[in-house]
């Protein structure tokens, strides 16, 4: 796990600037503290920081192969590495080191982009052909790992974290409102776009090829995850398989040279990755974050998995204060306005480990790969309520309740309004009314990353599930979730490996139907999650798999509680008139939506206040 940075002057004879380059993979110096390296060549230069897992004494990057033809700056780990490598020496390649590193770029030499589609793991890379005159730039299928770019008026640059560009003396940070509008609908802001003009995230399951002048000569997915339920097999046929596939990811993720752990939240999906790592009897160390607020606390089921499986088991206690401490850090690291409040805890509890060992296995990407989230269920219920007589009244109130008053007319055919409905945390009206006349004037509210992935489902007559699950991948689970991981665990310098998002897992769960994922009872309650649930069952227990989710979150309403400290900087924000916000945002408007303290919306509270901040940051 790395760190990499890039520069391609447009002018052949403009020659990088060293120290330019040098600033800009400073900045990520956590992302790497066990080493650096840099390789220039006239206008191109690559930066490096590395984080050893793998080959700790070889592999030191950039690398370069055949005599300077091929050279690489890669962050990630390709877990196959070693099948790769025995099936390239069989065709005649020969190796230097024992890493992955050299394992992909072999793997492009030998094979081109097309090696993209043997790699099972997370990356992000570029390699230069010096003899095509080719820079070759790829990020994971699901964005586990970050790639950012930007298309400057004389060069072209690449980076792992948002706050490198800044380092670059050409770097221009003008505020894109559109991704501003889509911040206020989600709270975060989603690929391609950035807070910034120019400059984007590269789509996961995507590639650029540039020339040596900094221009993009394709720009092409590569992998898309393809919904094609297989009909065929029995439930307990696929319950089978999946814990089967489960348990051969997790074998891939524990290939390490170090030492590695396991993040056990409490919930089904770590609990069952830590007992799959305990399953060989050797000593596991698994890590809890605990809360003091019982409404968030899920350290007692954690505590019986770890007493289960006799894993040695770390407890940490987020405090309000620690909350308080790294919250601005925080900012200044994610590079964008990003209001996921789990960072907090994810930053703490990643920290702990880092203490202990370099890498934890997680269980992230379970939710969406198998209809854990209460927005599939309520996507679900427009079409087909099915709740008993008695029960319809209270089923129309929940609908209102998640959706506004959208869902009139139920029940239908969902849309994808209706799905933005769901995972928004303002309504397409409510942010047309946050933004002032002459910032709404530069906003096109009708455009939204969301459309182009739900033509393409409906395209490929994907049913209402699959169509959730599917847009949950192309958009949250890497926007939000993944991000939110990377960026903080990476600032403790600790490699956190996901075993559900994995891609031969969700090829499988791609088969799998979705009524064996989730489906509504009589009653009108609901099967969520039915797969992993059955295999949770049997290692956990029925109790502990049926009682009801807390997740893995902050509790804002304490940190923002009157009279704490964020809670009076908030009210100072909202009545002070040169507060930054109110450069875009409609004052009037604000006050009003927080002019009564006691029906507070906390995530847009806080979705509001880390703007301030962020933007404050800026100066």
């Amino acid at each position: 796990m790395c760190g990499i940075s890039g520069i391609i002057n447009y002018d052949f004879s403009n020659k990088l600037e060293k120290n330019i380059l040098e600033a800009i993979t400073d900045v990520i110096a956590h992302r790497g503290p066990d080493g650096f390296g840099y390789w220039y060549q006239q206008n191109i230069g690559f930066g490096h920081r590395r984080l050893s897992i793998i080959d700790l004494k070889g592999s030191n990057q950039p690398m370069s192969i055949e005599d300077g033809r091929f050279v690489i700056t890669y962050n990630g780990e390709v877990y196959n590495y070693l099948e790769l490598k025995s099936e390239l020496k069989k065709l005649g390649c020969s190796f230097k080191t024992d890493g992955d590193t050299e394992v992909i770029l072999k793997s492009y030499e030998y094979w081109g982009v097309d090696c993209l589609h043997k790699f099972r793991g997370m990356f992000s890379f570029a390699i230069v052909d010096n003899l095509k005159k080719e820079v070759f730039i790829a990020r994971d299928h699901f964005g586990i790992k970050p790639l950012v770019y930007y298309k400057g008026d004389s060069f072209f640059m690449f980076g792992s974290e948002i706050q490198q560009f800044k380092k670059h003396p050409g770097f221009v940070k003008n505020i894109d409102v559109n991704a501003l509008s889509e911040y206020f609908k989600y709270g975060y802001v989603p690929a391609p776009l950035t807070i910034y003009k120019n400059l984007y995230k590269l789509e996961p399951g995507n590639y650029l090829k540039l020339n040596f002048e900094g221009k993009i000569i394709e720009h092409k997915e590569y992998y898309d995850v393809n919904f094609q339920p297989n009909n065929s097999i029995s439930y307990n046929s696929w319950v089978e398989r999946v814990e089967e596939a489960i348990e051969e990811s997790v074998n891939y993720h524990k290939i390490a040279d170090v030492p590695f752990g396991a993040f056990l939240s409490g919930g089904i999906d770590s609990s069952l990755i830590t007992s799959l790592m305990a399953k060989n009897g050797k000593e596991v160390n698994a890590f809890t974050m605990g809360f003091n607020n019982e409404d968030y606390n899920e350290v007692p089921f954690a505590k019986q998995v770890a007493q289960k499986y006799n894993v040695k088991h770390h407890i940490e206690y987020l405090e309000m204060k620690d909350m308080e401490m790294i919250y601005h850090k925080l900012i200044q690291h994610y590079g964008e306005p990003f209001s996921d409040s789990s960072a907090i805890p994810t930053y703490y509890i990643t920290k702990k480990i880092r203490e202990h060992l370099p890498v934890v296995l997680s269980g992230d990407g379970a939710d969406e790969a198998f209809g854990g989230y209460n927005s599939y269920q309520n996507y679900l219920k427009i079409k087909n309520p099915h709740p008993p007589k008695n029960a319809y009244k209270n089923w129309i109130k929940t609908g209102l309740k998640y959706t506004g008053k959208s869902f009139k007319t139920l029940p239908r055919t969902p849309n994808i309004e209706d799905w933005v409905s769901i995972v928004s945390i303002n309504s397409k009206e409510e942010s047309k009314r946050l933004f002032n006349i002459e910032t709404s004037k530069k906003i096109d509210f009708e455009s939204s990353v969301f459309n182009t992935w739900y033509q393409k489902a409906q395209s490929n007559k994907l049913d209402m599930y699959s169509t959730a699950s599917y847009l949950d991948y192309k958009t949250y689970m890497h926007g939000d979730i993944l991000t939110k991981v990377d960026i903080a665990s990476m600032m403790n310098s600790l490699e956190v490996r996901t075993p559900f998002v994995d891609v031969e897992i969700v090829n499988l769960m791609a088969q799998i139907p979705s009524k064996h994922k989730i489906s509504r009872n009589f009653d009108g309650s609901w099967q969520k999650k039915k797969i992993l649930n059955s295999i949770a069952e049997k290692r956990f227990g029925s109790d502990f798999v049926k009682r009801k989710k807390k997740g893995f979150s902050v509790p804002l309403s304490d940190l923002f509680q009157k009279g704490t400290s964020f809670g009076n900087e908030f009210e100072d924000v909202i009545s002070n008139r040169n507060s930054r916000i109110f450069e875009f945002l409609e004052k009037n408007e604000i006050q009003k939506t927080f002019n009564n303290k006691n029906e507070y919306n906390y995530s847009k509270l806080h979705q509001l206040f880390l703007l301030e901040k962020w933007l404050e940051n800026e100066n």
